[in-house]
């Protein structure tokens, strides 16, 4: 039986964080699709979910796995408490259910309707634990009490729906971005937007297009608070498929300018789902590709285009890094070869619904090289 990535970080000495040296560390299977994933604030647990609407947790040590009994619609964004008390799940429906994460199939411990009249897309929570901050089809980032679910405070602005939102480092302000490239800075005592950045190569609308294509798809900052990173694609060439240039963009936080604009090394049709800064600097993002087909982690130095190192993989949709700062984890794409419009309808003795595997992937020398640790399911 092989053993497990905590089991050697226990038993050694802790490794040297060396992005080029990435290796894939466990590996958590699940049948359905799986769009979100996040490690739990003490590190032991990874929360997962997505289009079967439950929160599916499991134990990072032993590999055991529990659920929680879900939504009534996709689940479209998951945040814990940075306190351990709390997970945050908000869905299609625009509903935000708070979760005693440690108790399985436990009910919500509170929910909030109407966040959003549509998709709620993003949730953050401030460093205190004490607001938690959502946003989506209504264009509105908006401010909830995690104590008891009333609502605080209304942030309005943005003319697109809200894709992503992510607190500064300093715990006083938060920055929200939407469908159009624009980057909102918030401050979060007075509610006040302080200016708005320009990330709008993430936006296109061509004459013939029948839809805006694009978004501000994720938005991270690093641990000084000096520089926010914020992602998804450019220059898209249809409203369907979406192929393009997926693209991330670098800014000095205090004068709001684009510092960097970070590439891929190898074409994909999506856009660059997730941003991770890492302890030392280096940005780690994951892109998606519609087809299912490799795609890669990528990780660059913030000053550079080009990512110095890569890793192939799936088509990804989320990245959240470990409290230890040596692992990160994507919930990642498994095409099952049954997709397309009307394959259900076509197929139905063998249609087979896309999976997920959930990896978590580490970030130093592999001390077993020739080993392969165990999936689990």
């Amino acid at each position: 039986m092989s053993e497990s990535t905590d089991s050697l970080l226990k038993d050694a000495l802790p490794p040297v964080m060396e992005a080029a040296k990435v290796h894939l560390g466990q590996t958590f299977t699940h049948e359905f699709q799986l769009t979100r994933a996040r490690f739990s604030p003490d590190g032991k647990l990874i929360a997962a979910a997505g289009l079967d609407k439950l929160i599916h947790v499991w134990e990072l040590e032993s590999g055991k796995k529990y659920t929680l009994p879900g939504h009534a619609t996709w689940i479209s964004a998951l945040v814990f408490h940075p306190q351990g008390k709390q997970l945050f799940t908000a869905d299609f429906h625009g509903t935000i259910h708070c979760w005693d994460f440690a108790t399985p199939d436990s009910k919500p411990v509170f929910t909030i309707t109407g966040a959003d009249a549509n998709i709620t897309r993003a949730l953050a929570i401030t460093l205190d634990g004490a607001t938690l901050l959502s946003g989506g089809d209504d264009r509105v980032v908006r401010l909830w009490s995690t104590k008891d679910g009333a609502k605080l405070k209304d942030l309005p602005g943005h003319t697109g729906c809200i894709f992503s939102i992510a607190v500064h480092p300093d715990g006083k302000s938060a920055a929200s971005g939407d469908l159009f490239g624009v980057l909102k800075h918030w401050d979060l005592a007075t509610g006040n937007c302080v200016r708005d950045l320009d990330a709008k190569a993430l936006h296109t609308r061509k004459e013939e297009f029948i839809a805006d294509v694009g978004g501000v798809r994720c938005i991270t900052f690093d641990t000084t608070g000096g520089l926010m990173a914020c992602s998804g694609l450019s220059a898209a060439e249809s409203a369907t498929f979406c192929p393009g240039i997926p693209l991330a963009l670098v800014f000095d936080w205090s004068t709001g300018k684009e510092k960097q604009q970070l590439k891929l090394a190898n074409k994909c049709d999506g856009p660059i789902n997730a941003l991770r800064f890492l302890a030392d600097g280096t940005l780690a993002g994951y892109a998606e590709n519609q087809g299912g087909t490799a795609t890669e982690l990528a990780f660059w130095k913030p000053d550079k285009a080009e990512p110095f190192h890569s890793f192939k993989g799936q088509s990804a949709y989320d990245l959240d890094l470990h409290p230890d700062g040596l692992r990160l984890l994507a919930p990642l794409f498994v095409s099952m070869g049954s997709g397309g419009n009307g394959a259900r309808d076509k197929q139905k003795a063998k249609y087979v619904p896309n999976s997920s595997v959930v990896q978590v992937f580490n970030l130093f020398a592999d001390p077993k090289p020739a080993g392969k640790l165990k999936k689990k399911s």
